[in-house]
């Protein structure tokens, strides 16, 4: 998996959020925080002295995925090809 993979995950997610209606400014909230984690995570891995001690982002995730799974079933499809492509990388 590669950047280009990523950028393409998260474009996927962005098209995805895009689609909620404005009564799910809750969800929207938690998926853009995903997103701006996963941005920090890799500018950090593009960096060895940044050491965050957040939580990584492959580890909010699965409950991500598990919280819109009944209600969302196309975001829920997003987050997990942003999974497979964040493992995929090794991160």
């Amino acid at each position: 998996m590669s950047q280009a993979d990523l950028a393409q995950s998260l474009a996927a997610l962005h098209t995805e959020i895009d689609k909620l209606e404005a009564t799910d400014s809750a969800v929207k909230e938690k998926l853009l925080a995903l997103i701006d984690d996963v941005e920090k995570q890799m500018q950090a891995a593009d960096d060895p002295l940044s050491g965050s001690s957040e939580p990584k982002a492959t580890q909010k995730l699965p409950e991500l995925i598990e919280q819109f799974e009944l209600e969302h079933p196309q975001i829920t499809n997003s987050l997990n090809r942003l999974l497979t492509t964040l493992s995929g990388m090794g991160i």
